[in-house]
């Protein structure tokens, strides 16, 4: 027996959804009598949407590659997740006040998810092309998924399969079965499956079959070819990457005719590009700025809820491998402190791996409080005198000012600290391979799923910081325990029971969410900051 993942939009699920539908209704029929009014002289319509246009997007990171299985950071994901698209998505209308975005509908039309949460089945939308003309269907998914599961396949490729494992290593298999018809089953429950469908960095997005065919692995990346509502153009690294959009697309038509991605890593640089009307949206808004461009016009977005900067331990150093170093280091640093002068107020301290955003989040569990004369006494009871505790952080620029903070803090209770960063794109190619001299390195991002703790325990944990058989022996069975629960109230007792073993063993170290990370000009119509990492582009218009 199954249970349905989504219904027939036009298939009220309870007396509750009825309701809603009838208020819906009154609403639209208030509305339609206010936009009546107006035509006769009264209060001012809202303009309609207008078509056309270039939509230039300010970003503080190059993207890495476009490959949806390969690529990684979330301004990578903020271009590709309008090339391709996943079976599921997210309704990233709701504003972020509202919470994590709703699933609905995108490739797959409805899905069904087995009592045991083991299989999973999906209606595919007919009548879908890729952007080379070919067809979408239950083949070519599979071809997607063999690709990253099946060392097998002919095309099978050892990086995707790498970034794939942390949501596809369970995989049993993936059935075709039948043009419109494809079903999943895992070797465990995993009720999170299809929330982590439309999510980044582990990215689902379908792409063309015959495209990977045709330009290769490594080829597919300069290639994208995918269903979604903007077509890939081209890339020159450092500058820019061009979208146009796609005229044939299944779904609703977008409004803009282009969007041009422009990485700017400086953000001075940034800054006086929205201020000179050379960009319309900015990403990452420094927090001295922010106030300056309320006053000017612009509309800085709230965005405390999706993601968190947060510091993963090296577990291979002398030092962090040490349970009262990596205590004492969580004691030492004024979080609410850097919230307040780094960021100017416009971020909020973290004391929990799980981001505001995410399902499991529970304010009243943190980790330490800032207390320096604690973190000196529990380093002088583990044997370690002035300086004798030394380590590197290293970090991308944009969160060298943070690292700077931290450095200064630890310094206060006798901890020496020497901070390398770089770009993004070469710092982030150090992780897989961490120097014995690295203690700590920095990360930014979040799910709104509970899972993210497990992702985020195998990714840092385990994987880059070496520490399997260094923290507490009883986290991972507990993230395996919460991971394959089907009730969703017991799921998340479960999350925050292995999240507080986590934050016990100082597992990570959570630092800080930012209040505002996009603004944009008044010229931006329809963009809206959901409770995610990510926008949609394809509701967007320019008012000239």
């Amino acid at each position: 027996m199954t249970v349905p993942g989504r219904v027939s939009p036009s298939v009220p699920r309870s007396g509750a959804e009825i309701r809603r539908r009838g208020g819906l209704r009154l609403a639209a029929a208030l509305l339609a009598g206010v936009v009546a009014w107006s035509a006769h002289g009264g209060a001012q319509a809202q303009p309609a949407p207008r078509s056309g246009g270039t939509l230039v997007v300010g970003q503080y990171q190059e993207p890495t590659v476009y490959d949806p299985n390969r690529q990684y950071s979330w301004e990578t994901y903020r271009v590709d997740k309008h090339i391709y698209e996943s079976l599921v998505a997210e309704d990233l209308s709701r504003p972020a006040k509202d919470g994590p975005p709703p699933l609905v509908p995108a490739l797959a039309e409805s899905w069904q998810v087995s009592d045991d949460a083991r299989t999973f089945t999906f209606k595919l939308r007919q009548g879908v092309k890729f952007h080379d003309g070919t067809d979408f269907n239950a083949q070519a998914v599979q071809f997607n998924v063999r690709r990253y599961t099946d060392p097998s396949f002919e095309f099978y490729d050892v990086r995707a399969a790498a970034t794939m494992k942390p949501v596809y290593g369970n995989l049993q298999e993936v059935k075709v079965v039948d043009d419109h018809t494809v079903q999943f089953v895992f070797k465990a429950p995993f009720v999170d499956f299809p929330r982590l469908l439309p999510q980044g960095n582990y990215v689902s997005g379908i792409f063309s079959p015959a495209a990977l065919k045709k330009y290769g692995q490594d080829g597919l990346a300069l290639h994208p070819t995918g269903t979604g509502p903007f077509k890939f153009v081209e890339r020159v690294h450092g500058e820019k990457t061009v979208l146009v959009r796609n005229d044939k697309y299944w779904g609703a038509r977008p409004y803009l005719d282009r969007i041009i991605f422009r990485p700017i890593p400086d953000d001075a640089t940034r800054l006086a590009a929205l201020r000179s009307g050379e960009i319309d949206i900015l990403t990452r808004v420094p927090a001295d700025a922010a106030d300056g461009l309320e006053g000017s016009g612009y509309t800085v977005r709230d965005s405390t809820t999706a993601g968190q900067l947060f510091l993963g331990w090296n577990f291979r150093n002398e030092f962090t491998s040490k349970l009262a170093v990596r205590q004492a280091i969580l004691l030492a640093i004024d979080r609410e402190g850097l919230a307040r002068t780094i960021f100017k107020g416009r971020a909020v301290p973290s004391y929990s791996i799980f981001n505001i955003g995410n399902t499991a989040y529970d304010a009243a569990q943190k980790d330490f409080a800032y207390d320096p004369a604690r973190a000196r006494d529990l380093l002088k009871k583990a044997g370690y005198k002035e300086g004798d505790v030394h380590f590197t952080i290293i970090t991308d620029v944009a969160n060298q000012p943070s690292v700077e903070w931290i450095q200064r803090d630890l310094g206060k209770v006798g901890i020496k600290v020497n901070v390398i960063s770089q770009e993004w794109l070469t710092y982030t190619s150090k992780l897989a391979n961490l120097s014995p001299d690295t203690g700590l390195f920095t990360m930014e991002w979040g799910f709104v799923t509970p899972y993210w703790l497990k992702l985020a325990f195998d990714g840092y944990v385990v994987t880059r910081g070496g520490g399997e058989k260094v923290v507490d022996q009883a986290i991972a069975p507990a993230i395996a325990k919460a991971a394959t629960q089907t009730n969703e109230r017991a799921a998340v007792a479960a999350w925050k029971a292995a999240n507080a073993l986590a934050q016990r063993d100082a597992a990570f170290l959570p630092l800080v969410t930012f209040r505002n990370h996009f603004a944009n000009s008044q010229n931006v119509q329809g963009f809206n900051v959901p409770a995610q990492n990510f926008y949609d582009l394809g509701k967007v218009w320019l008012k000239k």
